[in-house]
């Protein structure tokens, strides 16, 4: 199938994503973000608890002043009483429009992600969310002082992009047993825009949505933060947790979360007049509300459930973006074997790791792949070349899909896609030993030209496993990865 991509679109793509990153994470001064608003309830939440409760209490001693109230003293305390409802109601309103507010913009910030993430079929949907997961891992710097700070930021887009297409895969394969979401999924409807009401994206994909976005928020709660940064805040935040430390950091976040999820973000409100769509309405947004409250919930231990839907997006995230200074871009591909083990030992449905496995491959979007190039009848060339991983679904788990970025040690941006198989990809034995044979001169020759311009000082061996690709995707003429539908084998 033929795929366009707008060019015009794929200039914007990076900064759409940043400011994308940047509604859900940013902190300023004046708390735009979700996760600064998120920040602000949870400094403002005690505070505003008791700003209502002086109210009310104010108006009940008005009312038993009232019931008491003479003739001559009864206008006044009429009065009274009316104005203690008004600072009460205004207090309540004050505070429900604050709520509103947090619902439309993290609403509106899911809305933005679909349209980046889904497309009109499978194969674009496909594309899209290669080209989100890719473009997120290129992005995130692999070296460093900002290593840390930048993949904590990216991670949550990360986990979604795998989320949903897990849910597409499960969901094609029967393995979806939630009545909730097999029911949305029944009453789908395909041709629906963005303005129209779809039960699958808007009250499946979105609940799930939010559920993965604000999974992280509880970590800004303040008695998570004392954990955290110790009593005078001054511990770095990305240090390692004892176990004790750990569970209690953990189920503090868990609750905060939960808590900004039903009592910061909530339910929109209706707006009609019929009492039957009001009604409907607000059930319809309470069980959405407790679908994504469920999928918090059960992330922790989700078993065999929709937990994993969080869970096992989350553990794949966290060690392709760990979000630490220590960070071994080699061992990337290892995050198959981490999942494995946990599926293994029980913490986590092992059909459904195998589901996002056959999603993603061992191979992380965006990830830098060193090939042997083959001639015309197919033999391997005595030189090496470089690819950048682009595509999900790949016919193979050790097989990526690539896009190929040199040719004759060149750089270049109008290169096809191609699907390295392990014979080729010197990241396994079997493909360094073919070029055991190669004078070491001719490899320092090869190391030499393709260091000079995208990987200064970081390939240090005459066969390297990998590269880092991040510094070419800097260059806004390298970004258009997913452009091309032409695929080779290698």
């Amino acid at each position: 199938m033929q795929l366009t991509v707008d060019p015009h679109a794929d200039k914007s793509y990076v900064r759409q994503l940043k400011k994308l990153i940047s509604s859900l994470l940013s902190v300023s001064r004046f708390q735009h973000s979700v996760y600064g608003q998120a920040s602000q309830f949870f400094q403002q939440q005690q505070q505003n608890k008791n700003a209502l409760a002086m109210l009310q209490q104010a108006c009940d001693q008005a009312q038993r002043q009232l019931s008491g109230a003479s003739a001559k003293t009864e206008a006044r305390l009429v009065q009274q009483a009316q104005q203690c409802q008004q600072a009460l109601r205004a207090e309540q309103d004050k505070q429900e429009q604050k709520r509103l507010n947090n619902y439309s913009q993290l609403y509106l910030l899911c809305q933005q992600f679909l349209q980046m993430t889904e497309g009109s079929n499978r194969a674009e949907t496909i594309l899209r969310s290669s080209k989100m997961l890719g473009t997120l891992q290129l992005l995130a710097p692999s070296e460093g002082e900002q290593i840390a700070t930048v993949q904590q930021k990216y991670k949550p887009f990360y986990k979604a992009t795998l989320s949903l297409r897990l849910l597409d895969h499960l969901l094609s394969q029967g393995m979806i047993s939630s009545s909730y979401i097999l029911q949305k999924v029944k009453a789908r409807n395909p041709g629906a825009g963005m303005g129209d009401y779809c039960p699958f994206r808007d009250d499946v994909q979105i609940p799930l949505l939010m559920a993965l976005l604000l999974q992280d928020v509880g970590h800004s709660h303040p008695d998570a933060l004392y954990i955290l940064t110790g009593p005078e805040g001054k511990l770095p935040r990305s240090r390692e947790l004892d176990s004790d430390e750990r569970n209690r950091f953990l189920d503090i976040s868990l609750q905060a979360s939960l808590q900004f999820l039903l009592q910061g973000i909530g339910a929109p409100k209706y707006r009609g007049n019929s009492r039957a769509e009001r009604d409907n309405f607000d059930k319809n947004e309470q069980d959405k509300l407790a679908f994504a409250a469920t999928l918090l919930r059960n992330a922790g231990n989700p078993g065999t459930g929709v937990g994993n839907l969080l869970k096992i997006p989350q553990v794949y995230a966290s060690a392709v973006l760990p979000g630490r200074n220590r960070f071994d871009y080699q061992a990337l591909p290892k995050v198959a074997l981490i999942l494995k083990a946990g599926a293994a030992a029980g913490q986590y449905d092992e059909r459904m790791v195998q589901s996002l496995l056959s999603i993603t491959g061992i191979f992380p979007q965006g990830y830098g792949i060193v090939f042997l190039p083959r001639d015309a009848s197919g033999q391997p060339q005595e030189r090496y070349e470089f690819a950048i991983v682009n595509s999900l679904y790949p016919p193979q788990p050790e097989a990526p899909l690539c896009r190929i970025v040199t040719r004759n040690l060149h750089y270049r941006n109008n290169l096809p896609n191609c699907h390295i198989s392990v014979a080729s990809n010197l990241y396994f034995k079997p493909a360094r030993e073919q070029l055991e044979v190669v004078p070491q001169q001719r490899l320092q020759e090869i190391l030499k030209k393709l260091s000079s311009d995208f990987a200064p000082g970081r390939l240090r061996r005459l066969l390297p496993r990998y590269w880092h690709p991040d510094e070419f995707f800097a260059d806004p003429r390298h970004q258009n990865l997913w452009n091309r539908t032409e695929l080779l084998d290698n």
